[in-house]
Parts: C-alpha cells; sequence; structure tokens
C-alpha cells in the first residue's frame, strides 16, 4: 500500500522512484567510544530506527545514538536537512512503520537491567554485510502496518500533519527522544530497508522546499507577534486585512491542491469516488442524463450513510482530467448546472449538507463534492413520479427497495430494530 501510494506520487509529478541505497555514499553504525556516537561528515542524515524517534540532519542527543545509524549522502542528489524532514512527515512516517512491520527493523525490548554496549564501531558499504544487531531478546515485529490507517475524510489527513507538526523539525540541532537513558540496538535487515522504495524530488526542488519552510516558520512567528500587538496598536487596519487575506487564499489554493492529490493517490473507497465528467459521456461526446444519474446517486448514497467526497473531472485511475469535458462555457455556468441538479433531482433542503467547490489541481479545476451524513432519508427524484433510495456498500452506490429499504430506515432514522 506505501510502495502503491509512492508510484502514484512519482506518476502525478513525472518522476521515478528512488531508495536510500541510490542517494547513500556510506553507512555507519554507531561507535561507543564517541561522544555523539558518530563522527562529523557533510550532509550526513542521521535515521531512527525507532519509529518515535525523528530523522535527523545532525548527530543525536547523548544516550540515543544506538538508536540511529549515519547515511553519508550524495550532494548531488540529495539534501540532509529535506531527507530529515521527509522521513519525519506522513509519507516517510508510514514508510518507517512499514519497515517494522515487515521485519526489516526488530526492536529489541527494553530492559531495566544494564544494556550491553557495542565493542567497536561497525560501519557497513552498501554491499557489506545485511544485519546489525545486538544480543538481547527481540520484540515480535509490529503487526500494524502503516497501510492500515484508516481514511477518515479531510480531518484525517489535515490531523495526520497537525499531529506531526509539533514533534517535527529539521532545523533543530539533533533528534528529540522521547525515551529517558541509552536505548539497545535494534536488529536491521540494512539490504531490504536501503532498497525499498520511496519518492523524492530533485535537489533544487529539494532547497526550495526547505526555503520555503523556513518561511513559513519565520511568517508564523512575525503572524503571532503582530496578533498580539494588533488591539493595542491597531495601525492601516483595512490595508493590513487585505493582505492578510491574499495570504489566506493563496495557501488555501495550495493547500487545497495538495489535498486533493493526496485523496487521488489513496483510491476511490466507502467514503471517497471519482467521475470522469458531470454530464458528459466521453464514448460519444454528447451530455448523458446516465452520467448526471451516476453523480447524484453518488451523492445521496453518501447522505444515506456516514458521508463521502466525490471528485468529479478524475478518471477510475486516478488521472486528474479537470471539468473541460463537460463542455460549459465558463466555471460559473457548470457550478449553476450542478445547483441545478441539486434542486431538482435532491432537494435545495439538503443542500447544507453539500458542500462543494472547484480546486485548481495540476493546471485543470476539479470539483470537491463533501457531503455530510444526513439524520433523515434522503431520496433521488430521477422524475416527478419517481423516488430511488441509495446507501454506501463498499466503494460503490446500492440502491435498496422494498423490505430492505423499510428495514434500513427503520433501523437508522427511526430507531427500530425490525
Amino acid at each position: 500500500m506505501v510502495e502503491k501510494e509512492i508510484d502514484s506520487l512519482c506518476s502525478q509529478y513525472g518522476l521515478k522512484p528512488t531508495n536510500l541505497s541510490d542517494l547513500t555514499l556510506k553507512v555507519n553504525f554507531p561507535d561507543p567510544d564517541m561522544e555523539h556516537g558518530f563522527s562529523a561528515e557533510e550532509n550526513s542524515f542521521y535515521l531512527s530506527l525507532y519509529q518515535e524517534l525523528n530523522a535527523a540532519s545532525s548527530p543525536p542527543g547523548e544516550g540515543y545514538s544506538s538508536a540511529y545509524i549515519q547515511l553519508v549522502l550524495d550532494p548531488e542528489k540529495v539534501s540532509s536537512e529535506y531527507l530529515a524532514d521527509f522521513f519525519n512527515n506522513p509519507l516517510g512516517l508510514k514508510i518507517r512503520k512499514a519497515w517494522e512491520a515487515r521485519g526489516f527493523i526488530l526492536r529489541p525490548e527494553v530492559r531495566k537491567a544494564d544494556v550491553p554496549v557495542m565493542e567497536s564501531t561497525q560501519a557497513s558499504d552498501l554491499n557489506g554485510p545485511a544485519f546489525f544487531s545486538e544480543k538481547s531478546g527481540f520484540s515480535e515485529a509490529s503487526p500494524i502496518a502503516a497501510d492500515d490507517i484508516a481514511f477518515e475524510g479531510k480531518l484525517s489527513i489535515e490531523s495526520m500533519c497537525e499531529g506531526t507538526w509539533e514533534r517535527t523539525s529539521v532545523f533543530s540541532e539533533a533528534a528529540v527522544s522521547p525515551f529517558p537513558g541509552i536505548l539497545p540496538i535494534p536488529n536491521v535487515d540494512l539490504d531490504s530497508l536501503m532498497h525499498s522504495k520511496l519518492y523524492l524530488p530533485d535537489l533544487q526542488v529539494q532547497l526550495e522546499v526547505l526555503k520555503i519552510k523556513a518561511l513559513t516558520k519565520e511568517l508564523i512567528s512575525q503572524l503571532s507577534v503582530f496578533e498580539c500587538r494588533l488591539s493595542t496598536y491597531p495601525k492601516s487596519i483595512t490595508h493590513i486585512r487585505k493582505k492578510l487575506e491574499l495570504i489566506r487564499e493563496a495557501v488555501k489554493l495550495a493547500n487545497d491542491s495538495d489535498y486533493i492529490l493526496e485523496l487521488i493517490r489513496r483510491g476511490e473507497s466507502k467514503r471517497l469516488e471519482f467521475k470522469s465528467t458531470l454530464r458528459m459521456n466521453l464514448i460519444t461526446g454528447k451530455p448523458d442524463w446516465n452520467i448526471e444519474h451516476a453523480v447524484l446517486k453518488t451523492i445521496v448514497a453518501y447522505l444515506n450513510t456516514d458521508g463521502g467526497i466525490l471528485l468529479v473531472g478524475v478518471s477510475n485511475s486516478g488521472e486528474v482530467l479537470g471539468i473541460k469535458n463537460d463542455g460549459f462555457l465558463s466555471e460559473d455556468r457548470f457550478l449553476l448546472h450542478f445547483k441545478q441538479l441539486i434542486k431538482q433531482h435532491i432537494g435545495l433542503n439538503y443542500a447544507p449538507m453539500i458542500e462543494y467547490t472547484l480546486v485548481p489541481v495540476n493546471g485543470k479545476e476539479v470539483l470537491e463534492i463533501d457531503c455530510k451524513k444526513s439524520d433523515e432519508a434522503v431520496f433521488l427524484k430521477p422524475d416527478k413520479n419517481d423516488e430511488e433510495f441509495y446507501i454506501r456498500i463498499g466503494p460503490s452506490s446500492e440502491r435498496l427497495t422494498g423490505s430492505k429499504l423499510i428495514e434500513y430506515v427503520n433501523r437508522r432514522y427511526n430507531g427500530k430494530s425490525g
């Protein structure tokens, strides 16, 4: 699952997947006789063998070097600061969790008794021994793979990023550990770890990302000071508000675009579906009610189940097509047509539960439709004399009729068991 996400990322941005072996000149293991466990070498990356510890671009703190390996990186391919940031953020964390789940890293049981230390420095080139370990009791690999993190809609992705914000910083002087004392050395399948897939942009983009992150930190700091001073020194309020609104809109557009790409990478599910068009049959090249009906029934199914997101302008395979294929003269007319479909076939009384917006993605516009869970049964009305009821079952929308419809409505909305 993690490798599938990496492949999707590379496809979207026209890049090839890589691995640590391609980026690394030398691997060093910790030396207990050194103050920080490693000698200082240019462009070094310190990879934590414990999920809970940050990766770092500077030596780990005293007592924690045994939890790290040092990778001396090729300066023409990768920045150590960028790689540390990558492994401390959502996709990198998932890769690290997957390593442990697959048994590439087997952590020892942390014991209160004295932990034996290594007798000598061990270093390895990429063709050397595959395993590095201390003789001690080992716990089993974690049964929870990173792939198994459930997608719960927009909030889960945002909270994932928020969850890493406080504990992650490529600008810190050393990795920070929640563990007291000296950590035992994990058992590492170095060959498998070094050759597992990961995704990185080219070096120029990496350096630009680091600059933007530094500017972001500076901006956040300045905004905090400004917020404190605002009530006591409200100078040029209107001008400042307009400037802040421009900044907010620019950041929001960038976040929304990345968010849609993140959804596409995850693929269709019970709460996420893609539609190539709103009304156009791409085979016949003509507007088709069946295409509109497919969009509407997905919305109704989301309302009648647990909510969900529908992306219009994205193919089933995840290709971003945009809304141009629907043949509207303008984006406003496209949105007006969608609103009329909701009004005519679902009802404007349910509009507050159907939020929609156009999001720029890869130079094209995608319609994001975010549906909430309804507290009452919602029916699709293809015409004045017909009503249809849909729910989500897995990644598809299924119609209920007769006794199954009555049973579902009674159980869900009327609190009856049968």
